[in-house]
């Protein structure tokens, strides 16, 4: 129950779930490539990598800016809609640092500074525990694949 006694109901989140794992794929595909030095249609290992991380962590940081839209009595609103930004942008510059030794590192600190923040901040509907328990767990994998990449490099 809610503060207003409201009973939220459980959400049935497999298909999220099974899409969070699937959604390692490309990462585990970008180390493979760099691994086995294949270009995939000219982009290396390292490019598709590096692309594929900012996309999940401008999404990831995008599902905060839609919590605080829908949820105006959140008491943590401003901080969702500020911090959402400075995660795309955080992951942005990790993008334009690609090619040297910051941009992969820069991109990790972004998963885990979300992984952080989801745990203090709680942005998340009640009834969606078991999603976010998934894709805490799937944030950690892909923090993991980042050291495999670096690593790689």
């Amino acid at each position: 129950m809610d503060s207003h006694g409201y009973q939220h109901p459980v959400v049935d989140t497999r298909l999220f779930d099974a899409l969070a794992y699937l959604g390692l794929t490309p990462f585990i595909i970008g180390i493979l490539l760099q691994l086995l030095d294949i270009s995939l249609l000219g982009i290396d290992g390292r490019l598709f990598f590096s692309a594929y991380s900012v996309v999940i962590l401008s999404f990831l940081s995008g599902i905060w800016w839609g919590g605080a839209l829908n949820r105006p009595g959140h008491p943590r609103r401003t901080a969702l809609v500020l911090l959402s930004n400075l995660v795309a942008l955080f992951g942005w510059v990790g993008m334009l640092l690609y090619q040297t030794s910051w941009g992969l590192p820069v991109l990790a600190i972004g998963f885990a500074f979300v992984a952080w923040m989801e745990a203090r901040l709680n942005p998340n509907l009640p009834g969606r525990e078991q999603y976010f328990r998934t894709r805490s767990r799937v944030t950690w994998l892909v923090i993991g694949c980042h050291l495999i990449m670096i690593w790689a490099l």
